[in-house]
């Protein structure tokens, strides 16, 4: 049975945090995906393949297919939660300081939940896996050291290292599941959604921007729903929905993370620049 405190962590995810992934649509067409039928069409056969993909590698290879997806949200994470103005190696440490936080932070504070979490994803034994989260660990303390340090001499980072210390004090006193609702629900879908908006609000109309979201948000439900519906026989409640919440979130986060990560953020990031860049030509010399 699932106790409430985990029922309504699961729920807030699903209900609060999936819809910032939903935005995808969105952003694709104010990408051009949407001057046609055939781009959009395109996209929406590469956005799905690839997450069956994942969902398909997971299936073959539980344990390392769960250890790169923590990686990845490590990443994922850590990249919503950076300034964009820092250069490239603040900007780094940064980015693996906040992401290393909410992934190895939260699995190392409450591992009996983790783990226990961690077995239904992986089908069986996770001995391999917390070598490996262990290892990921120890390399992310010193670079969450120097974080510090530099936040401490950079005026820039006196919000975010606040930020980090209070995401750190829920993250140890707080069960596993309920840190990373609070984390996932209430810092980066607030953050990323409010981003995504100043971004579109120039390419594209909010009706279309939100009816769009909503669109991709009841399609994902109505998928995980079916999934939860097929496993609940054989696996029961508990197992069911972690497996369709997070290895769900795996499969879409892996194009999400692509999409926003490799493709749109930094075409946005290099576009404010270079109009900042063009406003301060003092500036602009020296880049």
């Amino acid at each position: 049975m699932m106790d409430m405190m985990t029922v309504i962590a699961l729920l807030a995810v699903v209900i609060i945090g999936l819809p910032h992934g939903a935005m995808d649509g969105a952003v694709a067409i104010s990408m051009g995906y949407g001057q046609s039928i055939w781009r959009m069409a395109s996209f929406l056969v590469i956005y799905i393949g690839i997450a069956i993909m994942v969902i398909g590698v997971w299936l073959w290879l539980p344990p390392y297919s769960l250890f790169a997806f923590l990686l990845l949200s490590i990443w994922h994470f850590g990249r919503g939660d950076s300034l964009s103005n820092l250069p490239p190696l603040p900007r780094y440490i940064q980015t693996i300081s906040h992401g290393g936080l909410v992934v190895l932070g939260i699995s190392q504070c409450d591992k009996a939940m983790a783990d226990q979490v961690f077995q239904w994803l992986v089908f069986g034994d996770t001995a391999m896996l917390w070598v490996w989260i262990d290892v990921a660990t120890w390399i992310w303390i010193p670079v969450a050291a120097i974080y510090i340090c530099l936040g401490l001499m950079d005026n820039r980072l006196h919000g975010r290292i606040a930020e980090w210390l209070v995401l750190a004090v829920m993250v140890y006193t707080l069960p596993a599941l309920v840190a990373f609702a609070v984390y996932f629900c209430l810092i980066h879908t607030i953050r990323h959604m409010y981003r995504v908006m100043m971004m579109l609000r120039h390419m594209l109309a909010p009706r279309m921007a939100v009816g769009l979201t909503v669109l991709f948000t009841l399609a994902s439900w109505a998928g995980g729903a079916m999934v939860y519906m097929a496993l609940l026989p054989s696996q029961g409640a508990m197992p069911a929905s972690m497996m369709v919440v997070f290895i769900g979130l795996a499969a879409l986060t892996v194009p999400h993370s692509l999409l926003i990560d490799s493709l749109f953020r930094p075409r946005f990031e290099y576009d404010a620049q270079e109009q900042n860049t063009s406003h301060n030509p003092i500036e602009g010399r020296h880049v």
